[in-house]
């Protein structure tokens, strides 16, 4: 434990205690720290939110808060639409149109034809303003996936949280329309492996994952043999599976040869990979994603990209599952930037996991539940553990609803 200096305590994260006012976390293998505004906690499951993407924090000794004062009770009498719910419809449009293109070009590789080059740059280019314009709307929809579309849906998911790791770096436009093309387009060499090895339900033989992981070399060539493509997509396609340390495929490659773009996507394809459904294994929740990205910073990801993906997406992003500690179930509809532990959450099932009529819960209202406790996250959980179709919610156009407000 470090010696206190104008009030700042350096602990592990195991010593974190209720009541505590976190106001840095630190990388564990790496100087730079998180950066987020101060945070409060409240529950165990607060310190296990940040237990899962860090070693050490800073606390604030002068500041300890009492949770023994007066719980407000719910009131439903105010109803409200979600922050986004106005333009969130044509924001879906764009993501859809680009998710369909993406489809086309995929087929198109597949059989040998030859793509637009210019609509994939024009899509990307509508897709970097919705990021800019409603960056909320656009993670949200990341999150509403397709098992039976992984490629294309995962390749449109890259592509978005690319432009968005780019917009928390304070990337240029040129180079955020630069970076969402590299993520739309990194695994394009995927068309080129057999259906039968792409699509097979158990783990692969030796020889098949050779010619899986030989999708960079098919990428590279695909984007190499296209007019007009940025050349630095192409280092993308062939690189995204490197490691800083040496230890990636197809070359070894560490981080002194590998591009900043590359870098980037390696870290958003790895996370978006990782918290997908796919034919040969379930997709885990955002926080253990989040804790493997952690763990592989230095040796696998620049750990930059790795803390400020972090602090873009946050603790709890839209788009994503949580059981409260009530047993109630809802959906992270919007993150609270002044404290990333108490979002906005769309109460979807009862503590029976039965569906309710939806509301929304503020948690930096500390409401209390039905039995008077105070409202918190108990844990980030996936759709498939309690029936939830994401798709669906956003077929029924419940996002763009009028709801009553839990307070």
């Amino acid at each position: 434990m470090a010696d206190k200096e104008d009030g700042i305590l350096r602990i592990h994260v195991y010593e974190l205690r209720v009541g505590m006012c976190v106001s840095r976390l630190e990388a564990p293998t790496a100087d730079s720290p998180f950066l987020l505004d101060r945070i409060v906690i409240e529950s165990h499951a607060d310190i296990q939110a940040i237990q899962a993407i860090c070693d050490y924090v800073y606390i604030d000794v002068k500041y300890q808060k009492s949770f023994s004062g007066a719980i407000p009770t719910r009131n439903t009498e105010a109803r409200k639409h979600l922050s986004f719910a106005r333009s969130f419809n044509q924001t879906a449009n764009t993501f859809q149109r680009t998710g369909n293109l993406i489809k086309t070009v995929m087929d198109d590789i597949r059989f040998g034809n030859q793509f637009s080059v210019s609509e994939v740059k024009q899509a990307v280019s509508e897709c970097v303003d919705k990021v800019l314009e409603n960056p909320d709307t656009m993670l949200l929809l990341t999150q509403i996936k397709d098992q039976d579309q992984y490629t294309a849906q995962h390749s449109m998911n890259v592509c978005i949280l690319s432009i968005l790791l780019g917009r928390e770096l304070n990337f240029s436009m040129e180079d955020l329309n630069k970076v969402g093309f590299c993520g739309l387009m990194h695994d394009v060499g995927k068309m080129k492996v057999p259906l039968e090895i792409l699509n097979k339900p158990g783990s692969l033989e030796d020889y098949e994952m050779d010619i899986m992981r030989k999708h960079t070399l098919y990428g590279r060539n695909v984007l190499m043999s296209a007019r007009n493509v940025y050349p630095g997509a192409v280092d993308v396609a062939y690189d995204h599976h490197e490691h800083l340390a040496g230890t990636g495929y197809p070359r070894g490659l560490n981080k002194t040869t590998l591009s900043i773009f590359t870098k980037l996507v390696a870290v958003v394809d790895t996370y978006d990979a990782i918290t997908s459904d796919r034919v040969y294994q379930r997709g885990k929740p955002h926080l253990m994603a989040l804790g493997i990205l952690v763990k592989g910073m230095g040796q696998q990801f620049e750990a930059n990209y790795v803390t400020q993906f972090i602090n873009c997406i946050g603790f709890y992003p839209q788009g994503n599952l949580v059981e409260l500690s009530s047993g109630e179930v809802g959906l992270i509809v919007e993150q609270n930037k002044a404290d990333r532990l108490k979002p906005k959450i769309l109460l979807i099932q009862d503590g029976n996991k039965n569906p309710i009529e939806e509301k929304i819960l503020d948690l930096s209202l500390n409401i209390a539940d039905a039995s008077g406790k105070r409202y918190g996250v108990k844990q980030v959980i996936r759709p498939q553990d309690c029936g939830v179709d994401l798709a669906k919610y956003y077929q029924d156009g419940k996002f763009t609803k009028e709801y009553v407000v839990v307070g």
